[in-house]
């Protein structure tokens, strides 16, 4: 059987607002705050955002929100996820290390821990809102637009 390879320029990734915060929360206490301050309901999807990254897989946390008087998708995704691995140095065999090493969903904002993706087709989204109340929760240090067309590897968001 032939497989389909899938070209990005089929689709048009760029429907969609990005808003990238920084918190050293867990993703479900991020969750929880901000589905308190912004009155919505993001739920953890049943499965994790898996991404090939190196040699290995790794799974983003991800949560789903839809609103149904906007009849939109919003998502809040980690950027960041710490994966334990252990290594056995060479020069015994008989010790083990359990090392973290940080693996990014989007490489080129390393900063971000956690991205916001508001699915908006129709353009009439405006994020300074939701920008406006996140950075009023103490627990988030900054929250900020992403200029979707600037980032590296775009189809690591598509997330449906």
């Amino acid at each position: 059987m032939k497989k389909k390879k899938i070209c990005l320029s089929d689709f048009d990734i760029y429907d969609y607002k990005l808003i990238g915060i920084h918190s050293q929360l867990e993703p479900h206490r991020i969750a929880y705050l901000i589905n308190s301050k912004l009155d919505i309901s993001f739920n953890r999807m049943e499965k994790d955002l898996d991404l090939k990254l190196t040699s290995k897989i790794v799974s983003f946390p991800i949560f789903e929100y839809f609103n149904q008087e906007w009849d939109t998708k919003s998502f809040l995704i980690c950027n960041k996820v710490n994966d334990h691995y252990i290594d056995v140095p060479s020069s015994n065999l008989f010790t083990e290390e359990d090392l973290v090493q940080v693996e990014y969903l989007l490489k080129d904002h390393k900063q971000v821990d956690y991205l916001m993706k508001i699915n908006d087709e129709l353009n009439i989204f405006n994020p300074q809102i939701i920008i406006d109340k996140l950075s009023s929760i103490k627990q988030i240090s900054m929250a900020y637009a992403i200029e979707s067309k600037k980032i590296k590897y775009p189809e690591h968001l598509i997330l449906e």
